[in-house]
C-alpha cells in the first residue's frame, strides 16, 4: 500500500510538469516580446538597416537572458547553502517568463509618456518613476534605483518567492524574505554605486 507521502508526490509531479510547460510557453512569449522591444528601440535611435535592427533586438534578448541567468544562479546557490535544491534550468525558464511583468511595466511607462495625464494613476502600478516630474526635489539617483517600485514590482517579488517555494519545498515565508531583501540590496547597491561614480559618499 502506498504511503501518504508517495501518493502526494505522485499527485504533485504532473502539476509541476504542467507548470513547467506553461513556463516554457511564457518563456518563448517573453523572448519574442523583448525582441520586439529591441527592434522598436533600435528603430527609434536611427538604426535603419535590417542588420542593425536585428543586432539591437538580439542584444536586448541576450541582456535579459543574462540578467535572469545571474538571478537564477544567485538564488540556486543561496538555497544550496541552506541545504535545499532549487532546479536551476526550470527556475531560469520561469524567471524569463516572469520578465513579462517587467515588460508590461515598461509598456505602462511608455503609455504614460504618450499620455502624461495618466502618469499619477499608473505610478502605483508601473512605478514611482512616473511621478518624477511632480517631485523635482528627489535626487535623480533615487529615481534610477527605486523608481520602478510599484504593485508590479511587488507582484514580481511575490511570484519569484513562490517559484522558489515550489522548487525547494520550503514554506513561502523564507523565500519571500530572501527575495525582498535581495531586491532591496540590489537597489541600495545601485544607489551607492551611482553616488560613488559621481564622487559622492553614500554614507555622507
Amino acid at each position: 500500500m502506498d504511503s501518504p507521502a508517495a501518493a502526494l508526490a505522485a499527485h504533485e509531479a504532473p502539476d509541476h510538469r504542467r507548470m513547467h510547460r506553461m513556463n516554457v510557453f511564457l518563456f518563448l512569449i517573453a523572448l519574442a516580446s523583448w525582441w520586439e522591444l529591441g527592434l522598436r528601440q533600435g528603430a527609434e535611435v536611427g538604426a535603419g538597416q535590417h542588420l542593425n535592427l536585428a543586432v539591437a533586438a538580439t542584444l536586448m534578448v541576450l541582456a535579459r537572458l543574462a540578467a535572469s541567468a545571474l538571478e537564477a544562479l544567485a538564488y540556486t546557490l543561496w538555497w544550496r547553502t541552506r541545504g535545499a535544491r532549487l532546479p536551476y534550468a526550470r527556475f531560469l525558464v520561469a524567471l524569463v517568463a516572469l520578465s513579462l511583468v517587467d515588460r508590461f511595466a515598461q509598456s505602462l511607462v511608455a503609455l504614460a509618456g504618450r499620455a502624461p495625464a495618466l502618469a499619477p494613476w499608473l505610478a502605483p502600478v508601473a512605478g514611482l518613476q512616473l511621478l518624477k516630474d511632480r517631485l523635482p526635489a528627489v535626487e535623480p539617483v533615487l529615481w534610477v534605483a527605486f523608481g520602478s517600485f510599484g504593485l508590479l514590482t511587488l507582484a514580481r517579488i511575490a511570484i519569484t518567492a513562490w517559484l522558489q517555494s515550489v522548487g525547494t519545498g520550503r514554506r513561502l515565508r523564507g523565500p519571500l524574505l530572501v527575495t525582498a531583501l535581495a531586491w532591496l540590496a540590489t537597489r541600495v547597491g545601485l544607489w551607492w554605486a551611482m553616488d560613488l561614480f559621481r564622487g559622492m559618499s553614500p554614507l555622507r
